[in-house]
């Protein structure tokens, strides 16, 4: 038995696999590529696999994530390899303060991760951060920060709320 990903692997090693699941060749090379970038979807994969002939042997298991410091060393890895850190000077992955790390989860990372930073910090936190660094950067991150306050933090009129934070802040200056 084999991991997804080994299948994967494994598949694509193999000159022209596409050509009897019925893939254009076109779409062939777009999946591998994004496979080999890590940004091929789960689904996707799954799909590939099935129509290429293999078929699941075991149901995927799944349990909690109970280590804090692994998750929020794996987002620092990921910010790290989308290089969002480049004007600092971070010499290892403990230097990442939390409030930086919030912020550039939220700007960079998918929901998976944005999930996780709810397990690792406090949602009053996690607001904090979005209204300090990200809201008042308006209208740059409008459509974000419209998602955010709706679907993160449950604001009723995200456009109002943004609005009064925004001149909230211009008062203060």
């Amino acid at each position: 038995m084999m991991t997804t990903d080994q299948s994967l692997q494994r598949l694509f090693s193999k000159r022209g696999w596409y050509r009897n699941a019925g893939i254009p060749e076109g779409t062939a090379r777009a999946y591998k590529k994004r496979f080999l970038e890590d940004r091929l979807e789960l689904e996707t994969r799954i799909k590939i696999l099935q129509a290429c002939g293999f078929r699941v042997a075991r149901e995927m298991q799944w349990e909690e994530n109970r280590q804090p410091e692994k998750a929020r060393l794996s987002m620092e890895k990921k910010l790290r390899k989308l290089n969002v850190f480049w004007s600092y000077d971070l010499p290892s992955n403990l230097d990442i303060p939390d409030e930086v790390l919030i912020e550039k989860v939220l700007l960079y990372l998918d929901m998976d991760e944005i999930r996780t930073l709810f397990a690792l910090f406090e949602k009053k936190k996690i607001k904090n951060v979005w209204v300090e660094r990200i809201l008042c950067q308006e209208p740059m991150f409008h459509a974000l920060n419209r998602l955010y306050a709706f679907l993160l933090f449950g604001i009723k009129d995200p456009d109002r709320y943004i609005r009064d934070q925004v001149n909230k802040r211009l008062k203060q200056f």
